[in-house]
């Protein structure tokens, strides 16, 4: 049977019916915090979201491919929402608004809430005495990744180079609880271990590697995985909670859902505009 297919007429036609602006599949039911603000920004109303629904083989799934086994049957009533993961950089053909497409532009969801600008002004405005530049440390970070992930995406989908450099060898120069003597001076302590952890990992590697729009210095931060700067964000400003009344994870980070202010939101809002005009 296909499973696909059969799945795709019903939700055409339970998107057809009054009750629902559209019907969208996303990868996983955490995600509806983050996409039901897009779209409701868009055009407010009532969606009907697919955390999972049944592969060719019958089972329960979820994810992004999952997703995207649906792509021969998604209109504008019936559409798919994921993240970009290293997708968009490696030049993924298709996935686009014309193809009833919405994606992140990031990594994934997580990494919008973790935008520098945004969430410097949100933590400034929680905790107003701390002196820890979020913006500033964020922007040095991401000049630090920004090599190591040019490399992640130029070996990591190809399994004759995966071995040489991968995700998971991308993740661990990263330490997500750094110490509060770490964060002196923006950060300063930390970086430089970040830095000094990518170079000896990366030392065997040729020194040049191809650019890849549109990544730049200033935004591979929000092209890491999401879940790892989430956590590392997390733990930083916790820290600078210390001693007061205020819960960075509820307070300040997941209180970063924007609509504009910076370019791969603007593209996201783009996209859910074109789909649902």
């Amino acid at each position: 049977m296909d499973w696909i297919r059969k799945q795709a007429r019903l939700y055409q036609n339970l998107a057809q019916t009054m009750r629902y602006q559209a019907v969208v599949h996303l990868e996983d039911k955490e995600d509806e915090y983050f996409w039901d603000y897009q779209l409701q920004s868009v055009k407010p109303g009532r969606y009907r979201y697919l955390y999972y629904s049944k592969s060719d083989k019958g089972t329960d799934s979820r994810g992004c491919e999952q997703c995207l086994r649906f792509r021969p049957y998604l209109t504008d009533r019936f559409f798919i929402c994921i993240d970009s993961d290293l997708r968009l950089l490696r030049g993924e053909q298709g996935l686009v608004a014309a193809n009833h497409i919405a994606q992140t532009y990031t990594y994934s969801w997580e990494n919008h809430l973790c935008e520098a600008a945004h969430l410097n002004e949100r933590k400034d405005k929680a905790i107003p005495d701390s002196d820890f530049d979020l913006q500033a440390f964020l922007h040095s970070f991401s000049k630090i990744v920004y090599k190591p992930l040019l490399y992640l995406i130029q070996y990591g989908a190809d399994s004759s180079t995966n071995q040489l450099w991968n995700v998971s060898k991308f993740n661990a120069c990263i330490p997500l609880q750094p110490s509060r003597s770490d964060l002196v001076d923006n950060g300063a302590g930390y970086l430089a271990k970040v830095k000094e952890n990518f170079n000896k990992a990366l030392a065997t590697l040729p020194s040049e590697v191809k650019t890849v729009e549109p990544l730049t210095e200033e935004n591979a931060y929000l092209h890491i995985q999401g879940h790892q700067l989430y956590k590392l964000v997390m733990h930083i400003g916790s820290m600078l909670c210390g001693g007061t009344d205020i819960a960075f994870k509820t307070d300040v980070l997941n209180k970063g859902l924007h609509t504009n202010g910076y370019e791969e939101i603007e593209s996201l809002q783009s996209d859910l505009q074109y789909i649902l005009k």
